[in-house]
């Protein structure tokens, strides 16, 4: 049988992080109880230029893992981390999210959109929006948050999205909830502050003005139910 013509050295790149995301998790769940903040912070070492490569590290583990939420990591970084150092960490980390899934979408190239929009129905419907505007398109989607993110990473890499359009789209898309996140892990240890409350709420807000977007999109793109035919009409 004829081997595949993709160099070996890709394969191996491509099965790397999958390697790693799938030992590190496997390490979370025998030492803990799960994963969640206080799992996060009990192993992150005291020196912060070791803590801020950890969670770096970790936020490359999260793009390739629907188990392990973005936000955990974004509200550990705000505790760890004073407000301003706390953020560039998250947008650093986000940046690494984003990352991964796009250029292992851009290796793999057509074979694994097929294999997403088999997967995932509705995604070429919803990613068939403004395909001459990429940079609205990547906004967009991260804005409505209607498919996991990697998902949507790995298939606008597919495509050939150019990647400073496609990470300037999701990084905007972003930025709310992710200062949202920050705020919240910088006064979770004083859960009753107005400050503390106040950014939980935005947050609700911002989840829910995603799923009100997503719900007007989908209201208005639904196709119109043709009109019957006359009687005394004839197809040309």
């Amino acid at each position: 049988m004829k081997h595949s013509d993709r160099p070996h050295w890709l394969r191996l790149a491509k099965a790397a992080p999958l390697v790693l995301c799938a030992v590190l998790l496997l390490w979370f769940l025998i030492a803990g109880d799960g994963v969640s903040v206080e799992t996060i912070l009990s192993y992150t070492p005291k020196n912060p230029a070791l803590a801020a490569c950890l969670l770096l590290a970790l936020y490359g583990v999260k793009s390739l893992s629907i188990f392990f939420p973005i936000l955990l990591l974004q509200v550990a970084v705000g505790h760890l981390f004073p407000t301003g150092v706390a953020l560039v960490v998250n947008l650093l980390g986000l940046v690494v999210d984003l990352s991964i899934p796009f250029w292992i979408g851009h290796a793999s190239g057509v074979g694994l959109i097929q294999k997403l929009t088999r997967r995932f129905p509705t995604m070429e419907k919803v990613l068939g929006i403004q395909q001459n505007n990429m940079f609205f398109l990547s906004f967009f989607l991260r804005v409505i948050n209607c498919l996991p993110g990697d998902v949507i990473s790995m298939y606008l890499g597919a495509t050939g999205t150019a990647y400073p359009i496609f990470l300037a789209g999701q990084m905007l898309g972003s930025l709310p909830s992710t200062i949202c996140a920050t705020v919240l892990g910088s006064n979770i240890s004083d859960p009753r502050s107005s400050k503390f409350i106040f950014t939980l709420l935005l947050t609700v807000l911002i989840s829910l003005s995603s799923s009100v977007i997503y719900y007007l999109y989908k209201k208005k793109t639904k196709p119109p139910v043709g009109p019957s035919r006359q009687d005394g009409d004839e197809p040309d």
